[in-house]
């Protein structure tokens, strides 16, 4: 990535409705779950690193790895926790295995070509008994420009990511859809997007968001937390789940 583009990417998921509502929601998730004291918590593709300073409880012990050197600096300026500029399978020999009560892969997922050896990798991460959480984007027919722009590899069903988690040895705890109140126009937008002959900006789906429409948007997205804590939403348009390292005798 270039830095130019890194930094200006860093202002967008600063200010950004569905980044800041994501946020929201993933803090949310996270604080749901039944944490040891002061967990060890690795994020895997940090970015420019909001999610370090938002979504984690608040005794965490956090530590970040990210591919992209402009933005792993970023990450690394905001704060106290280490990031490393690292993709998950060239991980430095400071991520040790067995030393983390979480991994978090938000969005993440569905950029790295073999996705099953990368859980992998997070398991032997993972203490006994530990805990990845990740989200990814759902349904390949909503593939569109923001995929391409993004670099993504795939989409996923439900199926698929209970299927490959389970592959690398995790038990479920949870799995839903999420971005589920804006599906539908979502949805519509990519659907004509592909059709119609005034295809995609080369920005993908952010280009045709604009500041007016952030504060509406980011409520309604936001809102998901609050029925989050009961629901499952059975459609959506990305996936969240959490799963445990088994353990193997």
């Amino acid at each position: 990535m270039q830095e130019s583009y890194a930094q200006q990417y860093a202002l967008l998921e600063r200010d950004h409705w569905w980044f800041r509502a994501r946020r929201l929601i993933l803090r949310d998730l996270l604080a749901r779950l039944k944490w040891p004291p002061q967990p060890k918590i690795l994020e895997v593709g940090v970015g420019p690193g909001y999610n370090l300073l938002e979504i984690y409880p608040s005794d965490a012990r956090l530590e970040g790895a990210e591919p992209d050197p402009t933005l792993a600096g970023l990450a690394a300026s905001r704060g106290p926790a280490p990031v490393f500029n690292a993709s998950i399978d060239q991980l430095p020999s400071e991520i040790q295995e067995g030393s983390y009560d979480g991994v978090t892969m938000f969005d993440v997922l569905e950029h790295i070509p073999d996705d099953a050896h990368a859980l992998q990798i997070v398991n032997r991460k993972l203490k006994p008994g530990g805990r990845v959480a990740l989200s990814v984007p759902a349904y390949m027919w909503l593939w569109g420009q923001q995929d391409i722009v993004n670099q993504h590899c795939r989409r996923y069903t439900m199926t698929e990511v209970r299927r490959k988690l389970q592959t690398a040895h995790f038990t479920i705890e949870r799995m839903t859809y999420f971005n589920t109140f804006l599906f539908l126009p979502i949805a519509v937008v990519r659907l004509i997007s592909r059709f119609s002959r005034q295809a995609y900006k080369a920005e993908g789906d952010f280009a045709h968001v604009r500041r007016p429409s952030n504060a509406l948007l980011f409520t309604l997205f936001g809102a998901e937390r609050f029925a989050l804590r009961y629901l499952h939403f059975p459609f959506g348009v990305s996936i969240f789940a959490v799963a445990r390292k088994e353990y193997i005798e």
